[in-house]
């Protein structure tokens, strides 16, 4: 018997099954339910089940009246999304209908959508259902989530990271940007959904832990090696370097210098209390029929 992860979305979050068929490796298609219904995933992870423990078992390998099901299926739900756009017009509904999917056996149909306000689409629902006779789930998902449904390029010229790999949108952030030195200008720091971007969160335990063992900006530290003190004026906090100036408090010409931050000595403040800010999205809405 063996564990395997499959994805249901392209960055999805992992489904964990049971199966005993020992041919199933990572990347192959399988079908299995799920609280949706019957879909086709695919491998992305296969481990050992640990003791006792109970999960559903995948269904069976997908096959090739599977796929052509699933195409079926997919053309069924164009169609839908197309018809919901109408009817939300002619509804006066403000909304952005996005996307519409279909479970393999069709026995439920989901379409995502976006609104800057609680939408009572209730109406809706009924006419939809009364079109396709199927469950229907209309569900309203925020920014980060519409980004993931176009191939847009992120600021470094990549395809956007919501796209490629991240599976959950964990929050992000302004105590990031600053903790890695940022100038805080939201229309650099913001992705291609609004939002501060995914990225920020990346390497911020590197750049915690680093700011641990560095001073800060107008700490007065002692460089070995010098008679006088001098007050530090910037940190490098990736490569753990700083730079100080000397002679602040005197009339003689200050002078800079950069140093290592195991060459310096200081005496580390007491850390401020700082309030936790969380951008994340949690403004899902969902409605079934």
């Amino acid at each position: 018997m063996k564990k395997v992860g499959i994805r249901f979305k392209r960055t999805g979050k992992l489904s964990f099954y049971l199966t005993d068929n020992d041919e199933i490796k990572l990347s192959d298609s399988v079908v299995a339910d799920t609280e949706k219904g019957e879909e086709i995933g695919v491998v992305a992870k296969v481990v050992e089940p640990e003791d006792g423990e109970e999960l559903e078992k995948i269904k069976r390998m997908a096959t090739d009246k599977d796929f052509k099901k699933q195409k079926e299926m997919d053309d069924k739900a164009h169609e839908a999304l197309k018809f919901c756009k109408e009817q939300a017009k002619k509804l006066e509904l403000d909304m952005k209908v996005l996307t519409a999917e279909y479970t393999l056996d069709g026995t439920k149909l989901t379409i995502y959508f976006v609104s800057e306000d609680r939408i009572d689409f209730r109406e809706l629902v009924k006419i939809i259902a009364s079109k396709y006779r199927a469950r229907i789930e209309l569900r309203q998902i925020g920014p980060r989530d519409e980004a993931k449904e176009y191939p847009t390029l992120g600021m470094c010229g990549r395809e956007v990271c919501c796209r490629t790999h991240i599976e959950n949108f964990d929050p992000v952030t302004i105590k990031m940007a600053k903790e890695q030195g940022l100038q805080i200008n939201m229309s650099k720091l913001s992705g291609a959904c609004g939002k501060l971007m995914c990225c920020l969160r990346f390497e911020e335990e590197i750049y915690k832990e680093n700011l641990k063992q560095l001073p800060k900006v107008g700490e007065i530290v002692k460089v070995k090696g010098e008679q006088d003190k001098a007050k530090v004026t910037s940190v490098d906090i990736l490569n753990k370097m700083v730079k100080v100036r000397f002679n602040f408090d005197s009339e003689d010409e200050d002078r800079y210098e950069t140093y290592p931050v195991d060459k310096l000595k200081w005496t580390p403040k007491a850390p401020k209390k700082e309030e936790k800010e969380d951008v994340s999205d949690n403004d899902d809405e969902i409605v079934e029929e």
